[in-house]
């Protein structure tokens, strides 16, 4: 192991603790013992070669990470063109995920059970067809249509329940898989 004198003048300590050269070198270091250290912070100023105006700069930079920004409006007039063909390029190949083929094993109970509500068989089937059988059913069990009815309203609001569990997976992942 390399072991370092004390860059205070005059100090036979070992100089276990770097401190930056300057506020200008800020990668070249010298080292002091603690006590020396210590002193070097207290005295360090990092703006003592800067002008007020240098100061203002760099405080008005810093909310910015010091990094470089354009003016709101100049940016190139076709970023938003450039944007929207990327994005198509990119979700090109999911269009129709909802007539998708998935694996039996990536079926959520959940949804199992609200296709079997439904009264669908085909775990493949796409919205479309899953709409339909839904709307069939609501026309039977609506109270506008058969009448008020106890056991019409509890299937009714079975049928609503999962219809609406069926449509949140496709909605959030273009396909029933399971969480």
């Amino acid at each position: 192991m390399n072991k370092r004198k004390c860059h205070f003048k005059g100090c036979e300590e070992i100089g276990e603790y770097r401190a930056p050269s300057s506020p200008k070198d800020l990668g070249k270091y010298i080292w002091f013992c603690l006590k020396h250290i210590k002193e070097y912070n207290k005295k360090w100023n990092y703006f003592s070669d800067m002008t007020a105006d240098e100061i203002e700069a760099f405080i008005e930079n810093d909310i910015i990470g010091h990094r470089k920004t354009k003016q709101i409006g100049s940016n190139d007039t076709s970023y938003f063109e450039k944007i929207s063909k990327i994005s198509e390029r990119m979700f090109q190949g999911m269009n129709n995920l909802e007539n998708a083929l998935v694996h039996p094993s990536y079926y959520s109970s959940k949804y199992l059970n609200a296709l079997a509500t439904l009264g669908v068989d085909n775990k493949e089937s796409s919205l479309n067809e899953i709409k339909s059988k839904f709307k069939k059913i609501v026309k039977e069990l609506h109270p506008d249509t058969v009448g008020n009815n106890e056991k019409n309203k509890e299937k009714l609001t079975k049928v609503l329940e999962a219809y609406k569990i069926i449509k949140e997976q496709y909605d959030n992942n273009r396909k029933p898989h399971a969480k």
